[in-house]
C-alpha cells in the first residue's frame, strides 16, 4: 500500500514514484511482477490516472520497470551488487522528528534563539543589496571573499580584537572546519603533526586526523596549554582556544600567551588560534586575540556562529602573509564558498555601525540567561556540581561529584526530557573520574530554565 500526503510540498506523482522506487531496490516488489494499471492504482487512491501514469513514466524512464504493449508494466531485474547503497526515500508522511520525542527542553551547544537574530534589519540590508548590486548576483565572486566585507574585517578585528592584517590576508568560508581544512591543505606538506589542547574541539581533532596529521594532546590547566608539554612532542603547529578555551572555558594568561608565541619562534612552528567565542565575556572586557602579539606565527579563525547565527555559515581565517600569497597562488581559480546574498548583508551590517548595537544587546540577554542558570544550578544542585567556563560563551561545563559516566546522565536527561551535550564533543587522553556534561544556553528560553534545571537534578539526583 502507498500512502500519499494531499498538502505535502512534493507532488503527489513524486511521492508515488519514489515509493514504488523503494519497494523495487529493497525488493519488496520482486522481478518481473506486474504494476497495477494506471485505472486501478488511481482508484485505489484517490488520484487522477495521470498522476500514476506520469509517476510510472519517470520509473520507466530510469530503467526500474519495462512496459509490455497490451499488458501493462512489469518490475526490471536489478541487479544489486555489495557495494550498492541505498537510502529508502518517502513521502512526505511525518514518521520522524528531528529532536526525539519527548524533548522538553534544549540545552544543546551552539543553537541561539529567534530573539537572537536581527531580522528586520538583515531583511532590509538584503533587499537593498538586490536593488543595487544586480550585476554582482550574476558573477562570480573572489575566492576570499567579498572584498568589500573583506575590507571591513580588517577593521571590525582590529576594533574588537586588536587582529592586525590587510583585506588579502583574510579568506572568508563556510564555517570553522572550512577553515580548517583549508589550514590543513596549506600545511599539508610542511607539517607532520598539530597539537591540540587537552580536553578539545572534538570536531578540529576529526579534521587533522582526516587530513592524516599527527595530533598529541597537550593538558590544560588554569593557565591554559602546558607550552612545557608541548615542547615534548614534535608538532610544527598547534591549535588553541584561548579566549575561551573549550570545553572548559578558561582563559590563557599572558605568560602562559607569551611561551607558546617562544615556542613557535624557536620551532619555527605555527599557532592556530580560534577564538570562536572572543565578543561573549560577562564580568571583564575580552583580552585581545593572540595574534596581535605575532601576526606572522598565528593563524586566527574567527567566526559570526555565536553572535549572530550558526545558519549563516560566516566564518573567516586571517592567514600570516607568506600562507596568504600561497593560498593564493593554489586557489585563485575557485569561488567563494559563501553565497554573495550573505556576504553583502553582513558587510553592510559592520559597515553601518549595526554590529556595536546588536553586540550590547546580545550580550545583555546572554548574561541575564547566564545568571538564571547559575542560580538555578545553586538552588537545585547546591555543592553537588562545579561549573566551570562561565564567565564568558553559550555554554558552561558542569561537574557533577557522583560516581556515574556521563553518557549516563545524558541518557538520564533524555529520558527526563532535557536535551544536553555529553563529552562526545570534545577529546582528551584520559577522561576524569568526575561526570561532566556540557549545557549550552544559547536556545533555551529565560522562564524555562529553572525548570530545566529541576528536571536535571531529579533525573540525576533521586
Amino acid at each position: 500500500m502507498y500512502l500519499l500526503v494531499a498538502n505535502s510540498k512534493k507532488p503527489l506523482y513524486q511521492q508515488l514514484y519514489q515509493q514504488i522506487r523503494a519497494k523495487i531496490l529493497s525488493g519488496e516488489l520482486s522481478a518481473q511482477a506486474k504494476l497495477p494499471s494506471c485505472r486501478y492504482l488511481a482508484t485505489e487512491l484517490h488520484i487522477s490516472r495521470n498522476t500514476v501514469d506520469t509517476a510510472y513514466q519517470q520509473l520507466l524512464s530510469e530503467g526500474y520497470i519495462v512496459g509490455k504493449s497490451r499488458s501493462g508494466y512489469y518490475i526490471e531485474t536489478i541487479h544489486n551488487t555489495k557495494y550498492s547503497a541505498f537510502t529508502e526515500a518517502v513521502s512526505d508522511t511525518p514518521t520522524g522528528k528531528l529532536q526525539p520525542d519527548g524533548m522538553l527542553y534544549d540545552f544543546r551547544y551552539g543553537n541561539l534563539s529567534q530573539q537572537s537574530f536581527p531580522f528586520a534589519q538583515w531583511q532590509r540590508l538584503t533587499n537593498f543589496c538586490l536593488k543595487q548590486d544586480k550585476e554582482q548576483f550574476l558573477n562570480y565572486s573572489d575566492f576570499r571573499g567579498e572584498p568589500g566585507l573583506r575590507r571591513e574585517l580588517v577593521k571590525y578585528l582590529y576594533e574588537y580584537r586588536d587582529v592586525r592584517c590587510t583585506a588579502d590576508q583574510i579568506l572568508i568560508t563556510s564555517g570553522t572546519i572550512h577553515c580548517l581544512t583549508v589550514v590543513c591543505q596549506l600545511l599539508r606538506n610542511a607539517v607532520d603533526a598539530i597539537a591540540m589542547e587537552d580536553p578539545g574541539f572534538a570536531a578540529a581533532h576529526l579534521a587533522f586526523t582526516n587530513h592524516g596529521f599527527q595530533v598529541p594532546l597537550v593538558p590544560v590547566n588554569h593557565h591554559g596549554l602546558n607550552v612545557k608539554a608541548l615542547r615534548t612532542t614534535t608538532a610544527q603547529a598547534v591549535y588553541v582556544t584561548p579566549s575561551h578555551q573549550f570545553p572548559t572555558g578558561q582563559t590563557m594568561s599572558i605568560t602562559r600567551r607569551l611561551q607558546l608565541i617562544d615556542w613557535a619562534y624557536e620551532r619555527e612552528a605555527l599557532i592556530i588560534e580560534d577564538d570562536y567565542n572572543c565578543h561573549l565575556r560577562y564580568d571583564v572586557k575580552p583580552a585581545p586575540a593572540l595574534q596581535g602579539l605575532a601576526p606572522d606565527k598565528v593563524i586566527y579563525i574567527g567566526s559570526f556562529s555565536k553572535i549572530l547565527s550558526p545558519s549563516l555559515r560566516v566564518s573567516y581565517a586571517v592567514l600570516p602573509k607568506s600562507l596568504a600569497l600561497r593560498l593564493q597562488q593554489k586557489n585563485e581559480n575557485y569561488a567563494c564558498s559563501v553565497p554573495l546574498l550573505i556576504q553583502k548583508p553582513l558587510e553592510l551590517f559592520l559597515q553601518e555601525n549595526l554590529f556595536e548595537s546588536h553586540l550590547r544587546k546580545m550580550l545583555r540577554q546572554f548574561k541575564r540567561k547566564r545568571d538564571i542558570l547559575l542560580r538555578a544550578l545553586q538552588e537545585h544542585f547546591g555543592d553537588v556540581v562545579t561549573v566551570s567556563g562561565g564567565n564568558a560563551g553559550l555554554h558552561i561545563l558542569l561537574h557533577l561529584n557522583q560516581p556515574v559516566s556521563s553518557a549516563n546522565l545524558v541518557d538520564r536527561a533524555v529520558q527526563a526530557g532535557v536535551y544536553i551535550h555529553g563529552d562526545n564533543i570534545w577529546v582528551e587522553s584520559s577522561p576524569g573520574k568526575a561526570a561532566r556534561v556540557l549545557l549550552g544556553f544559547g536556545a533555551i528560553k529565560n522562564e524555562d530554565i529553572d525548570s530545566a534545571v529541576r528536571l536535571l537534578c531529579q533525573a540525576w539526583l533521586n
